[in-house]
C-alpha cells in the first residue's frame, strides 16, 4: 500500500502553466506585496532583472516574505537583508506598498500534540482561523487555510456552517495566513512548512477567483514556492460546472468532501447539495480524464460520524460511487469526527466512531482495491476543528 500511495500522491500535480495576477499600475494605488510575484514587482518599480539572486530586488523581497519577514519594516531589513537595506528603498516600499498583512492575531491556542490554531482579526473586525499542524512525527508542518469568513453550505457537523457566510476573503487575506504561519514558524523554530490545505473556514470554489490567484502565488517558484503536490483545495463540490472549472484551472491537488455517497444522507449532512452524487462524481471523472494521465488522481474525504455514515453499507455505497474513477485514481481519506456539540435535528449529538469501526470501514474499501488512509485526529482539546474557535468567540 505504501508504494501505491506514494505513486498516487506523486501523480496529483497538474502540468499546466501558472497565470500570475496583474499588479496595480496606477500612481495612486498601493501595491499588495503578498499577491505580487517578483516579475510583477520588477515591472511595477522598473527594477532590472539581475542574474545574481542576492542583488535582485524582486527576488530579494520574496526571499524575505518566504521567511515571514516584512520587507517594508526598516528593523527587519537591517536584521535580515543587507542588500535590501537602504533608506531610498525603504521609503519607496513604504510609500508605494500597502500594509503587508491585513490581519492580526486575536487569539492563539496550542494543543498537547503541538497543533497551533490562530484566530486572525481582519481589518473590518471579522475573524478567520488557520491551523498549523505538526506532521511526520514533528518533522514538517502543515497549514490549514480559510477561504471565507463563515460558509453558506451549513454542513450539519461543521461549526463554521453555523455562522452562515459573512463574506469571501480577498487573495491577500488568504495569503496573509501563510505569511503569518511562516513568521510563527521562524520565530519559534518550528519544523518547515511543507503542506498547504484549503480545509479551513469556507467553501473554496464559492470564492473561486480569489482562491485561484492565491494558489498561483503559492506554487509560483519565485514567490512562496510550494510544490503543486503539496497544495490541496478541498471542496464539497457545489456544482458540476464549478468542479469542471476547478479541475481545469487550479494548479494543485483537489480533494472532494463526500461525507456520504447516498443522496438522501448526503443532503442531511450537506443540506445545500443540489445535484446527485453521481452527477458530481461524473463531473470529476470527465474533467480529470481531460488531463494528462499522471495528474488524474483525486483525494476523497469523509468525516466519519458514529452511527450516521460509518456503517458497512456506507462503505459499500462509497465504493460503488467511486468505481468509475478506475483503479489507483482515488485516495480515500477517512476523518474521524471531531466532537463539537453539533448533531442532526433529532437532538442526538454527533460523536466520533470507535477506532475499530474506522478500521473496518477502511478494510472494506481496501477490499474494493481503493487506497484508503485514516487521518490522525489533532488538537481536539483546543477546539481545533474548523470554525470552533471563531464560533466560540462569537458565543456560538
Amino acid at each position: 500500500m505504501t508504494a501505491r500511495l506514494a505513486a498516487l500522491l506523486a501523480s496529483l500535480s497538474p502540468a499546466h502553466a501558472i497565470s500570475l495576477p496583474n499588479s496595480p499600475t496606477t500612481a495612486t494605488s498601493q501595491l499588495p506585496l503578498l499577491v505580487t510575484p517578483p516579475e510583477a514587482l520588477r515591472r511595477h518599480f522598473g527594477w532590472p532583472r539581475l542574474t545574481h539572486a542576492a542583488a535582485d530586488k524582486g527576488d530579494g523581497v520574496w526571499a524575505l516574505l518566504r521567511k515571514g519577514i516584512d520587507p517594508t519594516e526598516e528593523a527587519e531589513l537591517r536584521l535580515w537583508s543587507a542588500n535590501l537595506h537602504s533608506p531610498r528603498l525603504q521609503r519607496l516600499l513604504q510609500r508605494r506598498c500597502a500594509p503587508l498583512c491585513p490581519a492580526s492575531v486575536r487569539e492563539q491556542t496550542i494543543s498537547a500534540d503541538g497543533t497551533q490554531k490562530l484566530l486572525l482579526q481582519l481589518e473590518d473586525g471579522l475573524a478567520v482561523e488557520c491551523v498549523l499542524i505538526p506532521m511526520l512525527r514533528g518533522k514538517t508542518t502543515s497549514l490549514c487555510l480559510s477561504s471565507q469568513v463563515g460558509c453558506s453550505h451549513a454542513c450539519a457537523f461543521c461549526s463554521t456552517g453555523t455562522m452562515g457566510l459573512l463574506r469571501p476573503l480577498r487573495t491577500e487575506e488568504i495569503l496573509a495566513q501563510v505569511w503569518m504561519a511562516l513568521r510563527l514558524i521562524r520565530e519559534r523554530g518550528l519544523p518547515k512548512l511543507v503542506n498547504i490545505v484549503f480545509m479551513g473556514m469556507g467553501e473554496p470554489l464559492d470564492n473561486f477567483e480569489q482562491v485561484r490567484r492565491a494558489v498561483d502565488i503559492l506554487v509560483e517558484p519565485k514567490a512562496f514556492g510550494f510544490s503543486r503536490r503539496c497544495v490541496c483545495v478541498s471542496t464539497v463540490g457545489p456544482s458540476p460546472a464549478l468542479i469542471s472549472r476547478a479541475v481545469a484551472s487550479l494548479p494543485c491537488r483537489l480533494a472532494w468532501s463526500v461525507h456520504a455517497a447516498e443522496d438522501s444522507l448526503r443532503r442531511q449532512l450537506v443540506p445545500t447539495t443540489r445535484h446527485t452524487m453521481e452527477e458530481l462524481r461524473d463531473a470529476f471523472v470527465e474533467a480529470l480524464a481531460a488531463k494528462p494521465a499522471r495528474v488524474q488522481g483525486l483525494v476523497v474525504e469523509l468525516a466519519l460520524i458514529a452511527g450516521v455514515n460509518d456503517q458497512p453499507m456506507h462503505a459499500e455505497q462509497l465504493a460503488h460511487l467511486l468505481h468509475p474513477f478506475g483503479l489507483g485514481k482515488v485516495l480515500v481519506n477517512l476523518i474521524p469526527y471531531n466532537n463539537n456539540g453539533l448533531g442532526l435535528s433529532n437532538g442526538v449529538l454527533f460523536s466520533s466512531p470507535s477506532a475499530q469501526v474506522v478500521r473496518d470501514f477502511q478494510q472494506r474499501l481496501w477490499a474494493h482495491h481503493f487506497l484508503c488512509t485514516i487521518r490522525e485526529t489533532r488538537g481536539d482539546e483546543e477546539r481545533s476543528a474548523c470554525g470552533q474557535l471563531a464560533t466560540n468567540r462569537r458565543g456560538g
